[in-house]
């Protein structure tokens, strides 16, 4: 996984409906058993529409929700910022409320999740460098000043206590030595290491561009989905155009720049063609060109390590799709991104293939799933790559229509 070495990444659901789809087993008391998802640097899921492919970003966001504020209801956590899904009675498996729903990552072996209820939560991290496993039921909303106290025992002599409010760690050696502090602090940075990574997740939803010609600084929220939030932040960040704006000659040809007229807190985005040397108001230019610098600035936010994107391929030609899987297996590569997006386009995945087999990328850095809906359950079948581009089982769920398609020039009339 990019940024990580060689961490291994899943993410677990329990209890899906049309939000949690992604289950696959038998139901247990309240709960029903899942498949393991595992991402690599750029994942790709692709398959039917309404399969439940987009199920799970929003279960990464809402475990992110919980996170970063969990003082509020456990509706709250279903509000995205770019839609609300309704809140728990509308999410739970079958709206059956006695359900819970359970959303966990884990890196390597190590797993933190919660399980989430009406009114309750039962929080858990499995850290594996100790012989227990961490645990805890609060009451929604939830103030995370309440510390749970957890000892770990090394030999005869040296202890280490460990103070967890459910989300974050603090640990203290006994004795206090160098030694024993700096052992403290990786057990530390080990058991913060999930919540701290979901920190870093963001999201690209369909609901994205700019319809403004200009904008002014604002307040922007943990969870920036909006123009004007992601406006502030490119404004803001004195590196973020440079870094748009190449980007966007290499997949359209045109730069990306802001200008501020003197005496004004007002700051105009612009595109200009490259070829015909003519500036244009972002706004004006095709809807394509403004989602994609949308898209990048969500990628290059230095803050932010992995990056869901819903269909980046929307409004875009297919040799413009091809470009920008160049640049994202060029960002994955060199700047050590997490991409992970769905897609319903043929050219973005043959384009992808087309990348292994160039080297842009390496196959083992790339993960495609077909996304099945069967009834209630959705499966999530990896379709492995190979090192020269091809695919296991083909790209059939594309050509299914085109089939179809060619059926009929065949009958007879």
């Amino acid at each position: 996984m990019a940024g990580e070495g060689s961490i291994n990444t899943f993410i677990h659901f329990l209890n899906n409906p049309k939000l949690y789809k992604a289950c696959k087993g038998v139901g247990v008391l309240l709960l029903i058993f899942c498949n393991i998802f595992e991402v690599s640097p750029l994942t790709v899921l692709y398959g039917p529409t309404a399969s439940g492919k987009s199920s799970l970003f929003y279960a990464l966001i809402i475990l992110k929700n919980f996170i970063i504020n969990p003082t509020q209801h456990s509706d709250g956590f279903f509000d995205l910022g770019f839609m609300n899904l309704g809140g728990f009675d509308n999410c739970v498996f079958n709206q059956d409320k006695e359900r819970s729903i359970k959303i966990s990552f884990c890196i390597d072996e190590r797993e933190y999740g919660i399980f989430l209820n009406k009114d309750s939560a039962d929080i858990f991290l499995d850290p594996k460098i100790i012989d227990m496993k961490m645990e805890t039921k609060v009451s929604l909303p939830y103030l995370p000043h309440e510390h749970f106290t957890y000892t770990i025992k090394l030999g005869r002599q040296e202890e280490y206590k460990v103070n967890w409010n459910g989300i974050s760690s603090s640990v203290s050696p006994k004795p206090s030595t160098a030694e024993t502090q700096q052992y403290a602090m990786e057990i530390s940075k080990t058991l913060n290491q999930i919540p701290e990574y979901i920190k870093k997740v963001d999201i690209a939803p369909h609901k994205r561009g700019f319809y403004k010609p200009q904008y002014s600084p604002s307040h922007v929220s943990p969870n920036p989905v909006s123009e004007d939030e992601m406006a502030s932040i490119i404004i803001n960040d004195p590196n973020l155009v440079s870094r748009i704006s190449v980007d966007l000659e290499k997949i359209l040809n045109r730069d990306f720049r802001i200008y501020t007229p003197p005496g004004t807190a007002t700051v105009f985005f612009q595109s200009t063609d490259k070829s015909s040397r003519t500036p244009a108001y972002l706004v004006n230019e095709g809807y394509g060109i403004n989602q994609i610098v949308y898209i990048l600035a969500k990628i290059h936010r230095p803050e932010i390590k992995t990056i869901l994107i819903e269909e980046p391929e929307v409004h875009l030609h297919p040799s413009v799709i091809r470009a920008l899987v160049k640049t994202f297996c060029s960002i994955v590569r060199e700047e050590k991104k997490q991409i992970f997006l769905t897609t319903h386009s043929e050219v973005f995945i043959s384009s992808l293939l087309a990348a292994v087999r160039r080297k842009d990328i390496i196959a083992k850095d790339v993960k495609c799933y077909l996304v099945e809906k069967e009834g209630k359950v959705t499966n999530f079948k990896e379709q492995k790559i190979s090192e020269n581009g091809q695919i296991e089982g083909g790209i059939s769920s594309f050509m299914e229509g085109e089939l179809e398609d060619l059926k009929a020039f065949f009958e007879k009339v």
